[in-house]
């Protein structure tokens, strides 16, 4: 008797936290929503500005002392942000259940402890997991990643007792058309800009007002016989005649989040004369006429096969009214290397690197800019022509310009159409299949009740 008591107990035990009962299937619904979401979020909103992230990934391999090939890092980086967002893609529609938890289980895996080493030593002030789109803290970060880990926990135990919105038959065509989607965006961020601009100088913005009163404080690199040394600029900067070279001007790093976001949200951009001794900013960045910039973040990476398309475009605008000057970081070095193999007729600045790569995209990237209002940005390799003296070239500046709302608009459109209609055909074979066993069932109650009818009564 007593064993058939202590039966019955842990049977209601087991029936009570049974993954079947519809409250845990409910919360596991709502874990599984929650944390595909954050995984889409985050894959979405770093493949929405690859070079951004690539930036930050660039970063992290700096301060840990790794050189790997440029081209694995950029493979690594646009790789990253695909497998994070169709992950989530997968756990939000509920295909490939196994491998969806798995993948998001590997991903935390590597990224939890990776958060906190970020947390505890402070490397960089924001960890860059959701880009430009969402700016955190280092610590925030890791509270996020220990709350995800919690839920990819949960769904390994309990994601296979909940059904899905895609049926299987059909989550090879959710998987494929997923990542059309994203590779697309994110060759459009690399190729071109950004579809969305979460950075402080988005097209329509204007390009000088708002600077912060005071100026950003910078430190100044030298060289000599091969050893540098960091000034600040309280300190009293070495001659080059005793042997030190300027090789660099680097911002002092924020060290908080709060920093970070507020000289984010103040455009900060400043323009030197070629020696990096006087400040042009306000002679030079007006707010009357056309001008175009030329923006060269790095300029030892800039092919010099671009110079002929470079000195074409300063052709052009010249011809058409339009004033042209580069802005560029690079050492004296570099910058006379550059000088003597493009000849270029425009005249040069320098500037702030980081700066740079929030105005633009690309190395070169192209800004033109209309009483001192930003009307459209590129790439370079963007611009659809290789000589803009060609008669065939249009002389308005503005057909160079690209809708990028609108391109996101059409192709997030059209995605989510092809993923609702997979949604819609996965409930007509599942209500086609219900409605079968309906009919069956009925079928069977009824020839059940004839038989009772024809069977003589004993």
């Amino acid at each position: 008797m007593h064993f058939s008591h202590s039966s019955n107990s842990d049977s209601k035990l087991h029936n009570a936290f049974s993954p079947d009962r519809p409250i845990f299937k409910c919360i596991t619904w709502l874990i599984r929503e929650a944390v595909g979401a954050l995984f889409i979020f985050s894959g979405f909103s770093k493949a929405i500005d690859p070079w951004g992230t690539l930036f930050k990934i660039e970063d992290y391999l700096a301060v840990l002392g790794l050189d790997i090939w440029p081209g694995l890092v950029k493979v690594g980086c646009f790789a990253l942000c695909a497998v994070e967002f169709l992950i989530g893609v997968l756990l939000c529609f509920g295909t490939f259940r196994r491998t969806a938890t798995w993948g998001a289980a590997a991903i935390m895996a590597f990224m939890l402890p990776l958060s906190l080493w970020i947390a505890t030593t402070n490397p960089v002030p924001d960890c860059g997991c959701f880009g430009d789109a969402w700016v955190i803290s280092n610590w925030a970060t890791f509270w996020k990643n220990v709350g995800i880990c919690m839920g990819v926990a949960w769904l390994i135990f309990f994601n296979r007792y909940i059904g899905w919105l895609v049926t299987p038959a059909l989550q090879w065509i959710a998987l494929l058309v997923s990542g059309i989607f994203i590779i697309g965006i994110e060759a459009a961020g690399y190729m071109y800009q950004p579809l969305i601009d979460f950075r402080p100088y988005p097209v329509g913005s204007t390009i000088s007002d708002n600077a912060p009163d005071v100026e950003p404080e910078y430190k100044f690199i030298y060289e000599k016989n091969g050893e540098k040394k960091e000034f600040s600029e309280d300190a009293d900067l070495p001659d080059e005649e005793s042997g030190w070279i300027f090789i660099d001007r680097v911002p002092v790093n924020p060290q908080t989040v709060d920093d970070l976001v507020s000289i984010r949200n103040e455009k900060s951009m400043r323009l030197w004369d070629e020696e990096g001794e006087e400040d042009v900013t306000e002679e030079i960045l007006t707010n009357e006429g056309d001008y175009l910039i030329l923006v060269m973040p790095d300029l030892d990476k800039v092919s010099i096969a671009s110079t002929w398309k470079i000195n074409s475009l300063h052709d052009w605008a010249e011809t058409h009214g339009v004033r042209m000057f580069a802005a560029v970081s690079s050492s004296k070095k570099g910058l006379e290397d550059w000088k003597n193999l493009s000849m270029p007729e425009y005249p040069i600045y320098s500037s702030e690197d980081t700066v740079l790569k929030e105005l633009v995209r690309g190395n070169p990237g192209v800004v033109f800019v209309r009483n001192g209002v930003i009307i459209w940005k590129s790439s370079l390799r963007a611009l659809n022509t290789d000589d803009f003296m060609s008669p065939d070239t249009d002389s308005d500046p503005l057909s160079f310009a690209r809708d990028n709302e609108k391109i996101l608009f059409n192709w997030s459109g059209l995605y989510l159409i092809v993923m609702v209609i997979l949604i819609g055909f996965s409930f007509l074979s599942k209500i086609k299949i219900f409605r079968r066993r309906e009919i069956t069932h009925d079928d069977t109650a009824r020839h059940e009740e004839s038989s009772s009818h024809d069977t003589p009564a004993l």
